[in-house]
């Protein structure tokens, strides 16, 4: 996979009227002075399953750059660092509910997204070169045919009808913010004892991390962080489109959580995280908002999440909910 496209952020003079002039075009009432914007940004966070943490870090950064591309701004094809947007977002959505697979909606044009659009491009005698723009832009605009639902959404859930494997025979990745890296080893220690092949790293750069789960061949990844409020469950849904088996295997994981009574509450929700929307297999991340509630919580945690991952690979026996989204208009 491509490393992520390096958007560098704006110097401290600049950034704010930057971001402030970005999230208002984008819909975001946003006013003078420093409560304004924080509550503007925690609005846009919460609007694309980001941290609502009020800040423009990284990620929220790159975030709202990539909300401000729309379908034809530009010529889009494979290069590295890939493109990301929503734009990109809007493509995939297209292409998966004309039948052509891009692989999940993400927002970042990869070799699949290159592939499902050279498909389409056959079909509807175009040249095949994979390139977004012109002719292609008209024809994905005007083609009849769409679907409710997109093609990769339908062909995880029937991998999840068949999916059957013996923990013994599964490959996990514990992956974890750099603090956690005691949590992500125990977790791994309670799957290798359980008879997984399971290995723990820890990183401050949750895109690092996913280029590390992707170039191995594993089943499922899990993600040790820090939450904004209590324990969060968290899975990949993103630009309209939700990972079915991603969310089952979140709503496992949460349903184990809850059956432990913690002293914190704990909430099933949908983001897109870097962990989330980067690694091609599913994928939860499990946060809890304080160090000494990680220190004193972690074991049980642990344990829980040990087993939920074990009933997921053996028998999944259920279908995730509201796991499909609609293409843009």
């Amino acid at each position: 996979m491509s490393s992520p496209q390096r958007t560098a952020l704006p110097g401290p003079e600049a950034k704010r009227a930057d971001v402030a002039a970005r999230l208002a075009k984008l819909g975001f009432r946003v006013e003078d002075g420093c409560e304004e914007i924080e509550g503007a940004i925690k609005a846009f966070q919460l609007s694309r399953g980001i941290p609502e943490t009020g800040e423009c870090d990284l990620i929220t950064w790159r975030t709202i750059v990539e909300a401000g591309f729309t379908f034809g701004d530009r010529v889009l094809y494979l290069r590295s660092p890939s493109f990301r947007g929503d734009d990109v977002a809007w493509l995939q959505e297209r292409l998966g509910n004309l039948g052509f697979d891009p692989g999940r909606v993400d927002g970042i044009f990869g070799p699949r997204t290159r592939d499902a659009l050279q498909d389409f491009q056959t079909n509807v005698a175009l040249p095949a070169d994979g390139i977004c723009g012109g002719a292609t832009v008209d024809e994905l605009r005007r083609v009849f045919g769409r679907s409710s639902e997109h093609i990769h959404g339908v062909l995880e859930r029937q991998d999840l009808h068949v999916r059957r494997k013996p923990l013994t025979e599964a490959s996990i990745a514990v992956l974890g913010s750099l603090p956690l890296e005691q949590q992500a080893e125990l977790l791994a220690q309670r799957l290798r004892a359980r008879g997984a092949r399971a290995v723990a790293i820890t990183d401050t750069d949750q895109s690092r991390l996913a280029v590390i789960a992707n170039t191995r061949q594993l089943d499922l990844v899990t993600y040790f962080d820090f939450s904004t409020f209590g324990l969060q469950v968290a899975y990949y849904s993103g630009f309209r489109y939700t990972s079915p088996a991603g969310m089952l295997l979140a709503q496992m994981v949460s349903t184990g959580l809850e059956g432990l009574r913690l002293p914190v509450p704990v909430s099933l929700r949908g983001m897109t995280l870097p962990i989330l929307r980067e690694t091609r297999m599913p994928a939860v991340s499990i946060a809890i908002d304080h160090p000494h509630h990680w220190l004193i919580l972690g074991p049980e945690v642990v344990e829980a999440v040990a087993g939920s991952i074990e009933r997921f690979l053996v028998d999944p026996g259920q279908e995730p909910q509201d796991a499909m989204g609609s293409i843009p208009n």
